[in-house]
């Protein structure tokens, strides 16, 4: 009974799982990187960090990706090499994200922002219907 649920609870439930699993990598990073302090200051700053990067990055980052389709049918291009710059742009995302809403320095950052790509990309490269559902392609 319970594999027989709706898409759409399955997306929330997927939604859920993911953004818990981003907010303790997050908190984590934040305690061992950082400090103590800053990681039970900013706890609910971190819950919101988490919901931001599983669920409104990938949307940006789509129609950023749809945006920069329109230049694949350019009769005199090779290739569309500006889609490669997609993970680029979602990591400057939440590199910017980090530093100015959690407030760490930006060498702290950097870790914290890598750290949290590599475990979304995990994320979505082991639930394949939570990216597939959002419109984001890896």
């Amino acid at each position: 009974m319970l594999f027989q649920m709706d898409p759409t609870l399955w997306f929330i439930l997927w939604l859920i799982l993911a953004t818990i699993i981003v907010t303790l990598v997050l908190y984590i990073a934040v305690l061992l990187i950082v400090s103590k302090t800053k990681a039970s200051d900013k706890k609910f700053i971190i819950i919101l960090v988490a919901f931001i990067v599983v669920l409104v990055i990938p949307l940006v980052l789509g129609v950023i990706r749809t945006a920069f389709g329109i230049f694949d049918s350019i009769p005199w291009s090779d290739g569309n090499y500006l889609q490669l710059l997609i993970p680029i742009i979602g990591f400057l995302i939440i590199l910017i994200l980090v530093k100015f809403l959690l407030d760490v320095a930006w060498d702290n950052s950097v870790w914290i922002s890598l750290l949290t790509l590599f475990i979304l990309f995990l994320l979505y490269t082991l639930i394949p219907g939570l990216a597939s559902f959002l419109g984001f392609e890896l």
